[in-house]
């Protein structure tokens, strides 16, 4: 079997930096995408360098911080200070009429992003990674909330540009998504992050994924800082993904079932 291993949010902050680079020297973390619009971004963008064996790709957020282009050209993004409208705020405003597009994307009543704006912040955020790190990204993520015209949005960049759509990409290639069933949207209470046993969950789900010939697994591993109280709802479980994804147990089970770990760069 062959595992592609993908902790998501590279440089939202440096906290989930650092546990993302853990993960990468200590662990089995082999795909990551990166923020370009946080605080931490260069930060984050530094490391990239020293890990050629990773593949960096973009995660592309639409729902943290400011976004790259101006505030006045993509209002239906931001609230009334410039700032991304968090998705607990689209999940509290929007009512959600139903899945589109395999249930990949919410569908709500009203569709409350602007697909020209949209585009247009994609395009920039890449524009941005490319001025971070020298080149392309390996492939584009979608951070947190995607909707019918993110979703298109997403589609056209990647083809413009020629960039693997992470969704289409695992799909393509047929891969099979392990459960992460802790990662509960629109908000996953702090006392219950604490609870969960992600390593636990993770090991229950492993000898299913063994009977695929590809299998994935996203996570999203971090340390606790207080930029990401501030900037996500997502903050004490990251903690838990991380050890989940350096843990002996599971280094174990992959070493002892010839378990592949793999990249996007492998797929077609």
């Amino acid at each position: 079997m062959k595992l592609l291993f993908q902790s998501d949010d590279f440089g939202l902050t440096e906290g989930v930096t650092l546990g993302i680079v853990k993960g990468i020297k200590e662990g089995i973390v082999r795909n990551t995408g990166l923020f370009v619009n946080t605080n931490a971004s260069e930060f984050a963008a530094s490391f990239i360098k020293d890990y050629p064996e990773t593949c960096f790709g973009l995660d592309v957020n639409l729902v943290a911080g400011k976004p790259i282009s101006n505030p006045k050209d993509v209002p239906s993004l931001v609230d009334d200070n410039g700032n991304f409208i968090k998705s607990t705020e689209r999940y509290k405003n929007g009512k959600i009429v139903g899945n589109k597009m395999n249930g990949i994307a919410i569908e709500f009543e009203e569709e409350p992003y602007n697909y020209d704006e949209v585009y247009l912040e994609m395009e920039n955020q890449l524009n941005k990674f490319i001025d971070l790190v020298g080149k392309k990204p390996e492939y584009i993520h979608p951070h947190s909330l995607v909707t019918p015209a993110t979703l298109k949005a997403f589609r056209e960049i990647s083809k413009k540009y020629e960039l693997k759509f992470s969704i289409d990409t695992l799909e393509k290639n047929n891969i099979y998504n392990v459960p992460a069933d802790w990662n509960i949207k629109p908000v996953f209470k702090i006392e219950d992050q604490g609870k969960t046993d992600v390593e636990g969950n993770i090991l229950k789900e492993l000898p299913e994924a063994l009977k695929h010939e590809k299998s994935s697994i996203i996570c999203h591993c971090g340390y606790v800082d207080s930029d990401l109280l501030n900037l996500s709802t997502y903050s004490l479980i990251r903690t838990k993904d991380l050890e989940m994804a350096t843990s002996e147990k599971i280094i174990k089970f992959l070493k002892d079932n010839d378990v592949e770990l793999i990249t996007y760069r492998n797929l077609d």
